[in-house]
This record gives structure tokens, sequence and C-alpha cells, in this order.
């Protein structure tokens, strides 16, 4: 479904979701008996409050006209529905959560992508191709993160 939102909203959206990624992931780090998972889900929960924190700053400083432009935005799936599509065991491996954290990640690169190509204002793109490069340095530390999960 094909709906129209304001630069802010998809922002505000984009956090609402990293703020419930968090919540899941520190629900599963309260179940987690295993050393090396429950360090994967610190290092994810802090990523996600770190991302939610990052665009909620980003929000507050933006320029007001640029964050009132319309857009067609298409992503409306919540951080559950999202999760629901993915194959998680109970309790998830540390591979299924690994896999989790970059689905996650794919999606907001995806979405950042999407907003650019449909924008036309110079500015309004500044601002998510700002957020897509966020994003991807964010995917780079988690995947350097986890990769060192391996080793242990």
């Amino acid at each position: 479904m094909k709906t129209f939102k304001q630069a802010f909203e998809i922002i505000k959206d984009a956090e609402k979701f990293h703020l419930d990624m968090a919540e899941l992931y520190q629900d599963l780090l309260n179940k987690s008996e295993d050393y090396r998972t429950g360090l994967l889900l610190r290092h994810m929960l802090e990523h996600e409050q770190r991302m939610a924190r990052n665009l909620s700053n980003y929000g507050a400083v933006a320029q007001q006209k640029v964050m009132q432009t319309w857009l067609q935005y298409t992503h409306e799936e919540s951080a559950q529905d999202f999760i629901r599509h993915l194959p998680l065991s109970d309790p998830p491996t540390i591979r299924e959560i690994n896999n989790l954290g970059r689905e996650v990640d794919r999606y907001f690169s995806g979405l950042y992508e999407a907003v650019y190509g449909a924008i036309e204002s110079m500015e309004v793109k500044e601002v998510f191709d700002d957020l897509k490069q966020i994003q991807d340095k964010e995917r780079i530390t988690l995947s350097m993160a986890t990769n060192s999960l391996w080793d242990m």
C-alpha cells in the first residue's frame, strides 16, 4: 500500500522501529542463558538504541521545511510484522539473531535508498543519504562485532 508521509514522519517511524527492535533484543537478552548469545544481544540492543537516538537527534536538528516535505512512502511494516516473517526458534540461536540483525540493517538501507530515489529536493535527498551512510557504518560495526564472537 502506498501512502504519503512527511519526511519527519518517516524518520519517526524508523526511530520507533529501532526502539521496538531494542525492546525485542532486551526481552531475548533477559531469557538468554548462553554467554556468546548474551554478548551478541547486548551489542545489538546498544546498536538499536544508538540508531534510535541518532534518528531522534537528526530529526531535532534538521531544517523544518525539509522535514515537512511530502514523500510517497511504501514501507509500512512494524518491527513485529518484520520479525514475524523471519525464521526464529524459541529461544533463537546465535546465528538466527545474527541474521535478524543483518535483515534489520538491510531493511533500513533499502528504506533510505527507496526514499532517496523517490524525492527531488536535494536538501531532503541529503538527509536520507546521511541516514543511509550512518546505517551502513553501523552495519559494518555490527558485522565486525559479530565476527569477533565467532572467534571466541
